[in-house]
């Protein structure tokens, strides 16, 4: 009888356990399902975020190409400023959709907002684009002809911080060709010691700063379809090999187009509205109005200057009891501006913009620097029929892009460090190097240069100067 009950008593404590541990693989699995199931819903989810952010950032690129080419209806691409304009994307199984609009903000800027919609996941662009001429994609464009004069003569252009990654840009452009008074001057030869200032924003470690530069790579030359290529006083005519052999250091292709591309046109009242808000010279205008005794000066405000008082300015910036001081913001010169020899002037985040021409005397010097915050802005403008004069040992050191309505001219001895482009217009002699060393840095942000109408019958180029996520 004990043993009938020790054996029924075994029995049921085996049924428990069996029991027991069938609930705990019972909850085991059920937890097991439920964490797989959770895993698969975040997985779902993730994948769902990063195709929705891919869909939004085709949109964006759906636009830069509408804008730089012809819009849906056929119009114009360059004036399309949709409200929601949609299109369906296929993503893996799933279908997803972007969503854009554009509009117009302040300084030529459009703003393009793209929503990318997969599986009910959406997530927000917007990008701020400028559209520019393709002239902006070259680093020292010559309407007419462009020439290297005299040894020693040499010219470095190089990008500035990692460049253009998306899109080519071209080291020289002209319209009538480039010529080489020598052989012994020379195109981007490492050989030839460069002096390099800092650019308007710190570049990657080992990329571009004051210490060094990038290495030369080799020329993309771009000429008109009538222009040549040549060498001597005599002007002869040589091709890209024949220049290599004769001693010029020159590599790489030459392009050839029926035009060059046409260059923007620069606003003047545009530049003439920012120099007449810009009071962080007041203080200078009116040191300056007291010590020389020039009631109106001393009662300026704005930055807009005419010739003789911005002359006045000048003597007072170098010889003023407080010592040499610089200028701020954008500075418009109703007529030309000169640099008497040994002469200074530094414009800190500004523009000098001019109606004649510019003059840098012997041994005198000119900085214009912008910050990462400025980089965008023009370094230097001269409208009308005025030129670029840098004479011997010379320096100008600016940021941004120089546009020059007529020649550019350097003299022996000159040093001149861009960090942006050059562009001269003249429609005989555009650029001219008469013994000089002339580095540009070749920076995009040129592309976003505010001031600037793009002919409406010229092609232009969707440049991206900003990207955010928006909630």
């Amino acid at each position: 009888m004990e043993e009938s009950t020790r054996g029924g008593d075994t029995r049921g404590m085996a049924l428990l356990a069996v029991l027991l541990i069938l609930l705990i693989i019972t909850g085991s699995s059920a937890s097991f399902i439920w964490f797989m199931n959770q895993q698969q819903t975040r997985a779902g989810t993730r994948f769902r975020s990063a195709a929705a952010m891919a869909v939004a950032e085709a949109g964006v690129h759906r636009a830069l190409s509408i804008l730089e080419s012809v819009a849906p209806d056929g119009t114009p691409g360059r004036f399309w400023r949709p409200a929601a304009h949609s299109e369906i994307l296929p993503v893996a199984t799933l279908e997803g959709r972007f969503t854009l609009s554009a509009a117009d903000e302040a300084g030529g800027a459009i703003a393009i907002t793209s929503a990318g919609e997969v599986g009910g996941v959406t997530r927000r662009l917007r990008a701020r684009v400028y559209l520019a001429s393709p002239a902006l994609l070259v680093a020292l464009y010559g309407t007419s002809l462009v020439r290297i004069e005299r040894p020693p003569a040499a010219i470095a252009i190089v990008p500035y911080g990692s460049a253009i990654e998306d899109r080519p840009w071209v080291h020289i452009a002209a319209g009538r060709g480039i010529g080489f008074g020598a052989t012994d001057v020379s195109i981007n030869n490492p050989a030839v010691a460069m002096e390099p200032g800092p650019g308007p924003v710190l570049p990657p470690p080992g990329k571009d700063d004051a210490s060094g530069l990038p290495i030369a790579g080799p020329v993309r030359l771009l000429l008109a379809r009538a222009a040549d290529l040549t060498i001597g006083p005599e002007h002869q005519r040589v091709d890209v090999q024949q220049l290599r052999v004769m001693g010029v250091r020159i590599e790489g292709v030459t392009l050839r187009t029926e035009a060059l591309p046409r260059l923007p046109q620069p606003q003047r009242a545009f530049f003439q509205a920012q120099a007449a808000a810009n009071t962080s010279n007041a203080n200078v205008n009116e040191s300056a109005g007291k010590y020389l005794g020039l009631e109106d000066l001393a009662r300026k405000r704005d930055s807009v200057y005419s010739q003789e008082h911005f002359e006045q300015l000048q003597a007072f910036l170098d010889t003023g009891p407080q010592g040499p001081r610089g200028l701020q913001g954008w500075i418009y010169v109703r007529g030309g501006v000169s640099l008497s020899e040994r002469q200074q002037l530094a414009i800190a985040d500004g523009v000098l913009v001019t109606e004649d021409t510019l003059r840098l005397s012997n041994g005198a010097t000119l900085e214009i620097t912008h910050s990462a915050a400025t980089r965008t802005l023009p370094g230097i403008i001269v409208l009308d029929n005025g030129g670029l004069i840098v004479a011997h040992k010379a320096r100008l050191r600016a940021h941004g892009l120089v546009f020059v309505s007529r020649i550019v001219d350097v003299w022996e001895g000159a040093r001149v460090d861009i960090v942006g482009a050059l562009l001269g217009s003249d429609p005989v002699l555009s650029f001219r190097n008469l013994g000089a060393r002339v580095l540009i840095r070749y920076d995009p942000a040129v592309l976003g240069t505010p001031g600037l109408r793009v002919p409406d019958d010229a092609p232009v180029v969707a440049w991206v100067a900003a990207w955010e996520e928006l909630p």
